[in-house]
């Protein structure tokens, strides 16, 4: 009798089993989860469009984030059956670190500008992400999804450029090398300076130089994302796991050397071969033999472990039920309404003090080239230089002008060589500057280190009126100066100059291959209305968060001598060309009064902040 109960109640059991539908089981999770998500891409909305606006524009370096949250989905789906059988368990723990994620994305936010910055932000909404899984899941499925979470916070973002040029100088040094290396086996006639290879053929002297975007930071980056899902997917051993991913390293560097060598067999040929979209098509042809290579070096470490296949035990069904247990609902409340005092209070916070969490580009009025030729006694010498696309996406933009000005000196001519260059509506600012650049790439060494000096203008050259006080800033003063636009209008214009000291980054440097040369270069910056000598002050005059737009402009300024010039030679000589220079200089970049006066009056017609 009570076997027949028992069977009866089996059968039953089964029955109901049967009857219900995957959907009537996973309906609430799955509506639950559809509320959290919609919740973290609300509050983290502004960072989350930064990171897809980024990686559409720039799809040859970053690309591969948008597919990095379906892989990490994916690894999530490979351990669904041991999620499902062990179950979930709410860790009121994980609520915590949910609140110290969003805490330090608000500091990131709100705080000094040092923090406000994308990849810091990063770190507060990983953690965010890490303590929902926490709450929600437990700390027995952390243990299965602590590392889809990390491919994906890793992965899934742009690195800024503050940080990759911690590496990306050290690859283009090693590429360089590299590839001097291999071509030498090849009995190529080659020589390297720094980071340029010079090739020689038929008498001539071909420069290919190892811009940062042959670095190999870029398939770097490719290939560790590539490398640790397949080590994921395809590797059982930590160990081999491990090996693979470490050998991304050294297989990106191989291919990098390979591509290298290409551009300079192409460019005996041609050297128009080795640089424009050809140049591009050429790295992206390589990326297809180096995916073999390491799918080779794959196949063989999973050969190095004879694994039995007798031992591997068949897959168990997945149970049909809801793996969350019965705090989850009111998880999933408490977590609604952190959420929306959170968003509540950051809203708050940014009308209150006047933050703008998207920086708006804001165009030159002028291209550089329209600056004169002839600037006081220091006329333009040759054709303005134009540099390869490798390099202009080195630069970060095409708007720059080089330009060679000479006037006569006390000994002889002075020819001074003129770098200027425009940035809007970048992610950091990273700017590049001389006493970097020419140490890695032009294999120059630093005989002074950089140093702020002040740069004595003559003003009494100027037409000078009455300055102009900002519209956002009480107590910050714009000087005006007039320029003669004969062409245009035919009478003199006003033009705003930038608001601070004028100061001047000063190195001097030495060459190897010509000892008795003295190298001195310097430069400044205007960023947002300002003047700036320092990388960093560029960071917290274009960057201040009270601002709707940011820009920054750079001019920097060369000239090689002999062994008998001096420092202050040449600062007089900079403060003479700066004097002609900056008010057609300024013509060229914003009005910034006038955008601030236009940013004051939007906000006070009640237009949306950028970003809202």
């Amino acid at each position: 009798m009570g076997d027949q109960a028992d069977t009866a109640a089996a059968i039953s059991t089964t029955d109901q089993t049967a009857t219900t539908s995957p959907w009537d089981v996973f309906r609430g999770p799955a509506i639950g989860m559809a509320i959290v998500i919609a919740m973290v891409l609300g509050l983290f909305y502004h960072f989350f469009f930064r990171q897809l606006q980024w990686a559409i524009q720039n799809q040859e370096d970053w690309g591969h984030t948008l597919a990095i949250p379906f892989i990490a989905g994916y690894f999530v789906y490979l351990q669904r059956s041991k999620l499902l059988t062990m179950g979930f368990r709410t860790a009121w723990t994980g609520l915590l670190a949910i609140i110290a994620g969003i805490g330090f994305y608000f500091i990131c936010t709100f705080g000094p500008t040092t923090l406000h910055h994308h990849n810091l932000m990063a770190v507060g909404v990983a953690t965010t992400l890490f303590g929902l899984t926490l709450l929600f899941c437990g700390w027995r499925a952390m243990l299965l999804l602590w590392f889809p979470l990390a491919y994906l916070c890793l992965f899934g973002q742009t690195i800024s450029d503050r940080f990759l040029h911690l590496v990306t100088y050290r690859m283009q040094d090693i590429t360089a090398r590299g590839s001097e290396i291999f071509m030498s086996l090849l009995f190529f006639d080659i020589d390297r300076k720094a980071n340029t290879l010079y090739l020689y053929s038929g008498g001539e002297r071909i420069p290919l130089n190892i811009a940062e975007a042959c670095s190999g930071m870029r398939m770097l980056m490719a290939f560790l994302a590539l490398g640790v899902a397949m080590a994921f997917v395809g590797l059982k051993h930590l160990w081999q796991r491990i090996a693979l991913v470490a050998l991304a390293v050294p297989t990106a560097i191989f291919v990098n050397i390979l591509r290298v060598t290409t551009l300079a067999i192409l460019s005996k040929i041609d050297p128009g071969l080795a640089q424009g979209d050809f140049h591009t098509l050429i790295g992206m042809i390589w990326l297809i033999p180096a995916f073999f290579i390491y799918l080779g070096l794959q196949w063989v470490i999973r050969r190095l472990v004879v694994e039995d296949d007798a031992s591997s035990s068949a897959p168990k069904p997945m149970p049909v039920r809801n793996p969350f247990d019965g705090r989850a609902r009111i998880a999933l409340i408490v977590t609604i309404v952190t959420f929306a005092v959170c968003a509540g209070g950051f809203a708050v916070a940014v009308n209150r003090l006047n933050v703008v969490l998207q920086k708006e580009p804001v165009p030159m009025r002028r291209a550089f080239i329209s600056i004169p030729k002839t600037l006081g006694e220091w006329d333009a010498v040759g054709d303005d230089k134009l540099l390869g696309k490798a390099v202009v996406e080195e630069l970060g933009t095409n708007k720059y002008l080089n330009r060679v000005y000479v006037r006569d000196g006390e000994r002889t001519p002075v020819a001074l060589q003129l770098h200027t260059v425009y940035y809007t509506g970048m992610i950091d600012a990273v700017p590049h500057v001389a006493d970097r650049c020419w140490v890695a790439g032009g294999g120059l060494r630093i005989q002074h280190p950089p140093e702020n000096l002040p740069l004595e203008l003559d003003t009494s050259r100027w037409t000078m009126s009455e300055p102009v006080e900002s519209e956002l800033t009480p107590g910050r003063f714009y000087p005006r100066v007039s320029r003669f636009n004969l062409i245009e209008r035919g009478r003199p214009e006003w033009v705003h100059l930038p608001s601070g000291d004028v100061e001047f980054r000063m190195s001097t440097y030495r060459s190897d291959e010509q000892p008795g040369m003295r190298i001195y270069g310097g430069y400044l910056f205007v960023a947002n209305g300002g003047f700036t000598p320092s990388p960093d002050g560029v960071r917290q005059l274009a960057f201040d968060r009270t601002t709707r737009s940011a820009y920054y402009a750079k001019i920097q300024i060369s000239w090689y001598s002999d062994e008998d010039s001096t420092e202050e030679e040449f600062l007089g000589y900079v403060a003479d060309l700066m004097t002609e220079l900056l008010p057609e200089f300024m013509y060229c970049l914003p009005d910034w009064p006038d955008v601030e006066r236009q940013s004051r009056q939007e906000s006070e017609q009640g237009t949306p902040t950028a970003g809202e």
